[in-house]
């Protein structure tokens, strides 16, 4: 089977230059909102697809710019014997070393030999195929696949039109399941005639009148008609291979069944009967519940050791992540200088390592955001998540509502999957504690070295310590409330007792709080995990600490209030 070893795309649609090395098997590509996935789709569709034309317009230009033509390079490698044919390909045949992203432009020893095909589309709209070489190119050779070989390399695509695939029209999957032995053109002429006869029985209403008026103006100016009569005229009834179609056990169409069904029926369709083993597929879990997302994804090769065929898919689902292979992903996103984003889209891939692959299952929702706030654990997410509530309900910025998303960086593992992100190319900041050991300043310096901003409350505090050293009296109570809520009355009072040797207990904190409280209720607050996961530090900051800041000392507002002006610029 053939398999796109890179991609070049100019000047298309959202997308001026990008140049990618998909891998085998499954590529799913992710990246925010209109980055240009379906875009990458489209390509490969258009430049790749076994079909005549296309209808481009002025919107699929770069910016509308029609003077800057549009340029698709699919390169194809593992070539079969008919594309690897020196005397009908031969000065079209070019090497590419895929470890060195080199394109040689003739054949190497111990080199893959590859084929490109690129389609160009000038301001005239009309879309031009041809295969690509640089000598080709200077020589002002040109060479145009023919049809039988487009079809070897022309993708499936699942989504708008799949409804054909279940019919025996041309070029449908069912068609080349039997197309050697299917021939049912005699039987589909006498349908024609036997439907022509039918008409003729049946009385329309109204039809009279008009023969009538026919036939008197036909008398009036001489034409000889005879007996005028309403025929199905056989040459307008064109019943062809295309109107058989597959059916249910209660003859209903297959294409009506729902959207997720038919996908799944035309990926396993696909791999058995396709010349080409290259299937694209748009938000591929449209229509799927979990567990058919799940058997869709095993359908075309998602857990292959071998894949068999090549798939590029996009998502906007974490369940669809979290079924994936890390190796198996690619973040579509504009490349960055300096603060500036340039008109280039690049690719990151991510690899098989563990720091990835666990990073992927952990996070996968962060995967789908604009940006990542890596979060030291469940309390910082709590706490940055009621925050957060508290700006939308007072008509400020929801940084959720601006693609930026939380990541559990789980204690120890916050810096690891930090660098992930960075080395994804998300915009990556990490919101922790300042409880910091040794073992965690080499990680820390390592962060500092990739410039990935850290906001933490300093003074060696957790979080928990932050809070109640940093609050007004009055909000005590109110925190040791949520506390109780969450682990009974019995045992805030006991905790607080077994820290004081019985000095303090619940009822004096509650109701005269001191200021000599705040160390013992701080550290037993982080001992105790009174706020220890997302809902209880949530409840903490949506309706104790942010609606009253102004009860909070400067320090601790600064850390948040820093990272809201990060996640907003």
């Amino acid at each position: 089977m053939s398999i796109i070893r890179h991609i070049a795309i100019r000047n298309f649609r959202t997308i001026e230059t990008l140049d990618w090395q998909p891998t085998e098997g499954v590529n799913c590509i992710i990246g925010p909102g209109d980055s240009g996935k379906s875009t990458v789709l489209d390509a490969i569709d258009y430049c790749l697809g076994a079909r005549r034309t296309v209808n481009f317009t002025d919107a699929d230009f770069y910016n509308s710019n029609v003077e800057n033509p549009i340029e698709i390079y699919v390169t194809l490698g593992n070539l079969s014997d008919e594309l690897l044919n020196i005397e009908r390909y031969g000065s079209f045949l070019r090497a590419f070393n895929a470890n060195l992203s080199q394109f040689y432009d003739e054949p190497q020893h111990g080199i893959e030999t590859v084929i490109t095909v690129r389609l160009y589309v000038d301001k005239g709209l009309d879309p031009d195929w041809t295969l690509y070489s640089d000598r080709a190119s200077a020589e002002g050779l040109e060479k145009r696949l023919p049809w039988n070989h487009r079809e070897l390399i022309a993708p499936t695509r699942l989504g708008e039109g799949s409804n054909r695939h279940f019919t025996w029209g041309r070029n449908s999957l069912l068609n080349k399941l039997i197309e050697d032995d299917f021939d049912v053109s005699d039987v589909l002429t006498e349908v024609s005639r036997n439907a022509r006869q039918a008409f003729a029985q049946q009385q329309v209403a109204g039809i009279n009148n008009a023969l009538t008026s026919v036939q008197s103006i036909a008398s009036t100016l001489g034409v000889n008609v005879g007996q005028l009569k309403a025929l199905l005229d056989v040459s307008s009834v064109s019943v062809s291979h295309g109107a058989v179609s597959l059916h249910d056990g209660n003859d209903t169409p297959i294409r009506q069944m729902g959207t997720g069904s038919t996908r799944l029926l035309l990926a396993g369709l696909q791999k058995l009967v396709s010349k080409s083993k290259l299937l694209l597929i748009d938000e591929v879990e449209f229509g799927l519940e979990p567990f058919r997302i799940s058997r869709l994804l095993k359908e075309i090769g998602a857990k292959d050791h071998q894949p068999t065929q090549q798939v590029f898919i996009t998502t906007h689902s974490p369940y669809v992540l979290r079924e994936l292979k890390s190796s198996q992903l690619h973040v579509l996103r504009k490349c960055f200088s300096q603060g500036q984003p340039q008109i280039r889209y690049c690719v990151f891939s991510m690899n098989d390592s563990d720091d990835h692959q666990s990073t992927l299952r952990v996070c996968a929702e962060a995967f789908l955001s604009n940006k990542v706030v890596v979060c030291e654990g469940k309390t910082e997410i709590g706490l940055l998540k009621g925050v957060d509530s508290v700006e939308q309900a007072e008509g400020r910025d929801s940084i959720q509502a601006l693609g930026v998303m939380h990541a559990d960086g789980s204690g120890s593992q916050m810096f690891k999957r930090a660098k992930v992100f960075h080395e994804l190319g998300y915009p990556v900041s990490i919101f922790k504690d300042s409880d910091i050991n040794d073992q965690q300043q080499v990680a820390i310096n390592e962060a500092m070295q990739l410039r990935i901003p850290m906001y933490e409350w300093g003074a060696n505090q957790a979080t928990e310590q932050a809070i109640f050293n940093n609050c007004q009296l009055n909000l005590i109570p109110q925190l040791l409330n949520i506390a109780v809520a969450r682990k009974g009355h019995d045992a805030i009072n006991a905790h607080i007792s077994n820290a004081t040797g019985n000095q303090v207990n619940l009822a004096s904190c509650t109701q005269s709080p001191l200021d000599v409280h705040r160390q013992l209720l701080g550290q037993t607050a982080k001992n105790k995990e009174w706020y220890k996961d997302i809902e209880p530090m949530e409840s903490v900051a949506q309706y104790v600490l942010w609606p009253n800041r102004q009860f909070l000392s400067q320090p601790f507002t600064q850390v948040i209030e820093s990272l809201l002006a990060w996640a907003r610029s």
